[in-house]
Parts: structure tokens; C-alpha cells; sequence
């Protein structure tokens, strides 16, 4: 048995008095919002009556993916390599971290952070997480823990969960910062938008990934806070191959959150509210697993109507237990409690043996 995990387990990540792979998701995330008022707040539904099957609703689904596709951009064409370059390697307690370089497209470079458990088992394959940063100038430092914010060494947490975990750097954080890179994006790339340039990187990272030999492609998740959610919301809708994902603190509404400044959507996404919003956006990851949290900052209860007009459409796949939303009371932070049920989320969608296997108490 790993004692790194069994740290993980019993010193920082103890589940909340539940066994790990049988949670409600249902009760947890759902059922505290059963008799909730929910406001008018101009959602277009997604579901009619033409719309009974999953056939039916993936004819619908192909429409909106266009629709949302032409708001983002178009995305640049993908180099033929990877052209990884190695710019660091160390091996800590329980893992090795190696910093690294990537193309994302012909004009730029993502960054990032890689984690490998010391103990992995290098005949088997094993789940992956990327890992979103914050808006924070220690980008990359921050969820690998040389940042000051511990709390949010998200990728050191995983990693001490058995995964292998890749840290990103967003193209925002770059240079002189978001809006620095927002006007040099659309000198460059013109028919980009921002959020369109951060949904090519993330799908850029699983490309990475699928070349590691002891990543399993079929369990890679992502997990962001602020503008990390973001990243998780459009990753996971215009790139199936992400499995699981947990949003914390992004702003699931449009009207929520900075959706429309220069470096996300833009202030031309305004005239298109509420005709379209992010429930849209929801619907493309149905039927795969996505975890709304808050604390009654940029998400909370308010986020409600966006999962409850997104809900038909899991039940549609019989995975209405897939989606759901917590409010940890916790403002615009990641506080421990919420962290614990995030990677419990990750640890059963991704069917993280390690922790299974390590043995959860109830």
C-alpha cells in the first residue's frame, strides 16, 4: 500500500465520513436545491418537444457546438510535433517534477508543470488531471507549491493521489499580462478570441499527455478555480477527450463573471445574452462529468438555474448523477473541505485505483 496516499488520505484529504466510491453525487450536489425558487433569468431551454432522444439531442448539440465555435474563433492549425522541450528535472519526496515546454500552435509555446509519482508502476497505465491556475502572477508555481499559496498546490495534492498531473501556463499571464496578450492576440490572430485561445491550449495539453506511455487516455480530467474554471468549463465542451472536471469559482453565468473582457469573450459576447449562455456551453459535456462549486462569489446558489436547465439533458444519457453543484460558503476561495470532495469527484469518475485500492474508512 502507498503511504503517500494513506498520508493523503488520513492527514489532509479525509473524505467527509463517506466511502469514496459509493457517494450519492445525487444527494450531495442535487438535492439541496429539490425545492429551490428558481428565478427567471432568460435561459433559452435546451430540450423541446422535437427533442426525446439522445440521437435527437446530439443533432441539437452539433448546432450549438457550431454556434459557440463561431463566438470563440477558429483554431489555429496544429504544429505536426509537439516539439517538447525539458528545461528542468527534480525528484522530490513522493514525486519528480519536471518543468517543460510544448507548441501549442505555430506562434507559441505553453509552459508547463509535470508530476510523476516516484512509486508509479511503469507497466501500467494510470489517470491524469491538468491542472488550471488561478489569475496569479506565480501562474505555473502556484499548483505545484513554490508559490505562497499553499493551500492551492493542487497538483502536488493529485500527484499524491497517484496521478499524473500536468500544470499549464495560461497565454494571459504572459508578458505584461491579460491585456497585453489580448491585444497582441487579436494582431495575430484575429478571428481568435481570447477564450477561443485558452479552449486550443487545454486541448494542446491532452495532446501532450497521449504521449506520455503511462497516461491512460481514457481517464484524463481537469480542475480549475477562477480563471482555471474557465479553462475546465471550455476544455471540457469542445474537447471530449477530457473524462471528469471540477469547477470552482469561475462564474458559470456569463453575466456572472469578466466573461466579456478583452482576453475572455469579449465585449462583442454582449449583445448575444441571454439568447445564449453558458448552460449552452454546459450541455456539450453531457454525458461526462462535471462538478460546479462556489462560495457564493462568482458561483454559489445563484449558479443553480444553469445546472438545473442542464440536468434533461444528462437524464437523457441516465447520467443525471454526472453533474451537480456544491456552494462551500467559502467567497472566492478553494477551502479545504471543497478540495477534498473535488478530488473525490476526480477519484470516482477517473477510477483512481490507487485510492480505491489504498482503502477509504467510512
Amino acid at each position: 500500500m502507498n503511504l503517500t496516499i494513506l498520508m493523503a488520505l488520513f492527514l489532509n484529504f479525509t473524505p467527509l465520513g463517506q466511502n469514496l466510491t459509493h457517494l450519492d453525487w445525487i444527494t450531495l450536489t442535487q438535492k439541496p436545491y429539490k425545492n429551490a425558487i428558481i428565478p427567471d433569468i432568460g435561459l433559452t431551454p435546451l430540450l423541446n418537444p422535437s427533442i426525446r432522444t439522445k440521437e435527437q439531442w446530439n443533432n441539437r448539440r452539433t448546432e450549438l457546438k457550431a454556434l459557440w465555435m463561431h463566438k470563440i474563433g477558429l483554431f489555429p492549425k496544429k504544429p505536426d510535433s509537439l516539439a517538447t522541450k525539458i528545461d528542468g528535472r527534480e525528484t522530490l519526496t513522493d514525486h519528480k517534477r519536471i518543468l517543460l515546454s510544448f507548441q501549442s500552435d505555430k506562434n507559441d509555446r505553453i509552459q508547463a508543470y509535470l508530476l510523476i509519482p516516484n512509486n508509479i508502476n511503469k507497466t501500467a497505465k494510470n489517470p491524469a488531471v491538468v491542472v488550471f491556475h488561478q489569475t496569479t502572477k506565480d501562474t505555473i508555481k502556484e499548483p505545484v507549491g513554490l508559490g505562497p499559496n499553499q493551500s492551492l498546490a493542487i497538483a502536488n495534492h493529485l500527484v499524491g493521489r497517484g496521478y499524473i498531473v500536468l500544470a499549464p501556463e495560461c497565454f494571459i499571464m504572459k508578458g505584461k499580462g491579460p491585456q497585453a496578450q489580448a491585444t497582441e492576440l487579436a494582431k495575430s490572430s484575429p478571428e481568435l478570441t481570447g477564450m477561443g485561445k485558452m479552449t486550443f491550449d487545454s486541448s494542446r495539453c491532452i495532446d501532450f499527455l497521449e504521449t506520455h506511455e503511462n497516461v491512460d487516455p481514457s481517464r484524463i480530467g481537469c480542475i480549475g478555480f477562477s480563471l482555471g474554471a474557465k479553462e475546465v468549463l471550455y476544455a471540457m465542451a469542445f474537447d471530449p477527450r477530457y473524462k471528469a472536471g471540477v469547477f470552482n469559482e469561475g462564474g458559470i453565468g456569463i453575466r456572472m463573471s469578466n466573461w466579456t473582457d478583452p482576453w475572455y469573450l469579449t465585449s462583442k459576447m454582449k449583445p448575444n445574452i441571454p439568447a445564449m449562455e453558458h448552460h449552452q456551453v454546459l450541455s456539450l459535456i453531457a454525458p461526462r462529468p462535471i462538478l460546479i462549486m462556489g462560495g457564493n462569489s462568482a458561483d454559489g446558489d445563484s449558479s443553480w438555474p444553469f445546472i438545473n436547465e442542464t440536468l434533461p439533458v444528462y437524464r437523457l444519457f441516465d447520467a443525471e448523477d454526472k453533474i451537480g453543484l456544491i456552494n462551500h460558503r467559502g467567497k472566492h476561495t478553494f477551502p479545504n473541505s471543497a478540495r477534498v470532495t473535488a478530488y473525490q469527484w476526480l477519484d470516482h469518475w477517473l477510477d483512481n485505483k490507487a485510492i480505491k485500492e489504498a482503502g477509504i474508512p467510512k
